[in-house]
């Protein structure tokens, strides 16, 4: 195992989750704005009322709109329910600003890159803000209190994720802790090693140079046999006493390794299964609920790599984007899930034809974008053109009528100084001019 490597890991998966708790916060502020602008859409008739939209205003302001909005959600519901029919004032009414609530709620909600297991409730609130009439104003809380907490349940999800890998470095750092006494033990236990052979060695000579001497001064043969074998015994002593302790000191350091050894495989197991599953939950982020095709954050870390790589290479990339025409009516008139059904028809298609040869994600919405990479403004055209064409020859049906589905598409090339941003800004352009052309078609600028 190194520990660098896995540290680097869990440092970069930090950032990203840091990152992505940034983003999310920003889009928590984003929706108490929207919140608070369709509160002040609704003052005006009933100062009761009023008064209950000014405490809401005042909770959605605040840091955290979960179990203090509760309550004054279900009094504003009754106050709604109270002064249902009741004819709003014609001061009260002005010009339009933005889409209608719901769906500004519902588009809101497709930007948001959600986890796998909130996933299905994102497609749940979805399917509720498509059924809400604009003027039901006693869902409008409700639905916006849903949208805010399912942010705030991925923003508690990725701590979550944070503090589980600084659990795991925890453990690593007492691991190797414990590796780093292991082997000043190991070392510590060589030194007396060496020290104990030099002490055997010493006493050996020092037998060897008496049983000399005795050897010298024996005036018998007996005598000299007696002092011989004790000098024997006192080596043979020495030799049993220091292969003792160096045995002892040998199953010592073999149960010291065993548990070492266990505990590393224990840890190691745990880094793993930590690793395939930030691999998978990376994948599944990365990857688009709906069509099960990249997302706008796939698409933005692949277009931010290959535009690094034209920076030093200055090969042709392309980018492109596409957009699904009258979408929109497909929704209001056959219904969100007729309208599901072709984002995912049109994305199983777009991703079959790219096949590995360029990448192509579901941009948000009925968006999709494409980075065609090495090849040239002509190609990634004719390329773009084959998918107008085979969007435009799918066979869809609702209500047990066909539905014609048509694509159209704007295609740009890298530019120095151009960014991924301005580059794809400029396709968008370009989108919108092959709309203005009459649809079905693709512009390059």
């Amino acid at each position: 195992m190194e520990p660098d490597h896995f540290e680097r890991k869990y440092h970069l998966a930090l950032e990203r989750m840091e990152r992505e708790e940034a983003s999310f916060r920003q889009l928590e502020e984003q929706l108490r704005r929207i919140a608070s602008r369709l509160l002040l859409l609704a003052r005006g008739r009933d100062d009761a009322l009023d008064g209950l939209l000014e405490r809401v205003t005042d909770a959605v302001r605040r840091s955290s709109v979960g179990a203090g909005l509760a309550p004054l959600v279900d009094e504003l519901g009754d106050a709604v329910a109270r002064l249902d029919g009741t004819p709003r004032p014609a001061s009260s009414t002005g010009p339009a600003i933005g889409p209608p609530w719901p769906e500004a709620l519902r588009e809101t909600l497709l930007r948001v890159v959600l986890i796998p297991s909130l996933a299905e409730e994102a497609v749940d609130i979805r399917a509720r803000l498509a059924a809400t009439a604009v003027d039901d104003e006693a869902a409008m809380p409700m639905l916006a209190e849903a949208v805010a907490n399912l942010v705030n349940r991925q923003r508690d999800s990725l701590r979550a994720d944070i503090d589980n890998l600084q659990g795991l470095l925890e453990q690593v750092s007492g691991r190797l802790e414990e590796m780093t006494h292991f082997l000043e033990m190991g070392m510590k236990e060589q030194s007396q090693d060496l020290a104990e052979g030099e002490a055997l060695d010493t006493t050996v000579r020092d037998e060897m140079a008496l049983l000399n001497q005795t050897a010298r001064d024996a005036t018998s043969l007996a005598d000299l046999q007696e002092q011989v074998s004790s000098r024997l015994t006192l080596i043979d002593h020495h030799f049993r006493e220091y292969r003792e302790r160096q045995d002892a000191r040998a199953e010592e350091f073999r149960a010291r390794s065993a548990s070492m050894q266990g505990r590393l495989m224990e840890l190691e197991t745990q880094a793993l299964r930590l690793q395939e599953s930030l691999a998978r939950e990376h994948e599944l982020a990365l990857t688009d609920p709906l069509t099960a095709m990249p997302n706008r954050l796939a698409y933005e870390r692949h277009v931010d790599e290959i535009h690094r790589r034209w920076q030093g290479e200055r090969q042709h990339v392309c980018v492109a984007a596409f957009d699904i025409d009258h979408f929109k009516a497909i929704n209001d008139n056959y219904g969100h899930a007729a309208g599901d059904a072709v984002l995912r028809i049109v994305g199983k298609a777009l991703t079959a034809h790219a096949a590995g040869r360029y990448f192509i994600a579901r941009y948000g919405g009925e968006e999709f974008a494409a980075v065609f990479d090495d090849m040239e403004q002509g190609e990634a055209l004719l390329v773009a053109e084959d998918l107008c064409r085979i969007v435009a020859a799918l066979g869809f049906h609702a209500s047990k009528r066909p539905i014609t589905v048509t694509m159209s598409g704007g295609i740009t090339c890298f530019q120095m100084p151009d960014t991924p941003a301005a580059a794809f800004e400029r396709a968008d352009r370009a989108l919108y001019e092959a709309k203005r052309a009459g649809r079905n078609r693709c512009v390059v600028v």
